[in-house]
């Protein structure tokens, strides 16, 4: 990615918390709506039918079908040609796009994108293409599948279908690693300018990012905000990547790169910890180990950022709800409520500060060490 592209994307406009959140109600209202007026079962036959909405839409992101319409409508043979699959089939399995709102058919019977399709092609920022081809790809279908079981004995699906982490099936799948990596990051793009914008970083001087990626958080706060210096923490394989990243955003000499796992330790130095959407993928054990190894390199007075998903008892959005299935399921973990999160910072010796909302679903939850 050009340093142009980069710079454009993490200073993009923040839209007003307000403005998102009321959008969000009106989309839930409306589809409510909706329900309340055609027959029961067509509303119930779109929900049950999800396993054939999530392979839809996998088999459209794994074959960057969306990629293929940038340049303009085409017919469904064209398509099939093009991505190396059946002509028949494609055109059915594009009429079935078409009807859950993904794509559009022209008069003339070529598809084109939509503004909903737009999200699949590879790269958009907020695009979800990673993420759609992630979801579908057969072991993690196979977890969702033990649902039943789960809600008999409490056991989590990925790990009991497969006999072991999500984690570590990923690290040994190159093609699913980058699928979750694209997606991390595209979702990661549209939040970092709205973590940069709506925390006071002026308050501090050096911000330490742990299990930042490839640094696109720090990268936002760190262009907002020309004082500051930054530490990024992760992985040695992620930090090779990093590199090139914080060089186009502008910022490597800014940046010390600090490789490490946060289950071991985690490095001093910073007046500012910020962990985004890390402590969701786990248990209570593991988050108590991270959050603990944390406070071990802060000062008193010094501050850890959570910026993670908010759960609240309206929930106008099915993605917190749905993500928490996906962490019983999938990852291994759970998301938390703000009481809840208070209570794990008191056990590890940090108290909640303040929570500043972000637009959308999510949060920037403050943890002071005392």
């Amino acid at each position: 990615m050009s340093p142009v592209a980069v710079a454009q994307r993490l200073e993009s406009p923040v839209p007003p918390v307000f403005i998102v959140n009321a959008a969000l109600r009106l989309r839930r209202f409306f589809l409510r709506m909706a329900d309340a007026v055609v027959p029961s079962y067509m509303s119930v036959y779109d929900r049950f039918m999800g396993a054939a909405h999530t392979m839809l839409v996998h088999s459209a992101a794994r074959l960057r079908i969306a990629d293929l319409l940038t340049a303009g409508p085409l017919h469904g043979a064209e398509i099939a040609a093009r991505a190396g699959c059946d002509a028949d089939v494609m055109e059915r399995t594009m009429l079935a796009l078409v009807s859950i709102g993904i794509f559009r058919r022209l008069s003339d019977g070529r598809f084109a994108n939509n503004r909903t399709s737009k999200g699949l092609i590879s790269g958009a920022t907020g695009g979800v293409r990673g993420f759609a081809e992630f979801f579908g790809h057969e072991p993690v279908m196979r977890a969702w599948a033990r649902l039943p079981q789960t809600l008999q004995d409490g056991k989590q699906g990925f790990k009991e279908v497969h006999g072991r982490l999500a984690w570590d099936w990923m690290a040994d799948d190159t093609a699913v690693q980058a699928a979750f990596a694209e997606g991390m990051s595209s979702m990661t793009e549209v939040v970092a300018p709205a973590i940069a914008a709506a925390y006071p970083f002026n308050e501090v001087k050096t911000v330490c990012d742990v299990g930042g990626g490839v640094g696109i958080v720090l990268a936002a706060v760190l262009r907002k905000y020309p004082h500051l210096r930054g530490i990024l923490f992760d992985s040695e394989s992620m930090l090779r990547e990093a590199s090139a990243y914080l060089r186009a955003a502008g910022i490597a000499d800014r940046v010390d790169l600090v490789p490490g796992s946060f289950f071991d330790s985690v490095p001093r130095g910073a007046d500012c910890y910020l962990i985004k959407t890390v402590l969701h993928n786990w248990e209570d054990a593991e988050v108590f180990k991270i959050l603990r190894n944390c406070r071990a390199a802060m000062e008193p007075g010094q501050r850890l950022l959570v910026p993670d998903f908010l759960v609240m008892p309206d929930a106008f959005s099915t993605l917190v709800p749905f993500m928490d299935m996906a962490g019983l399921m999938i990852y291994c973990g759970r998301e938390r409520s703000p009481e809840r999160l208070a209570e794990m910072f008191t056990d590890t010796g940090l108290r909640m500060g303040r929570m500043v909302p972000l637009p959308g679903v999510q949060a920037v939850f403050e943890a002071v060490a005392v």
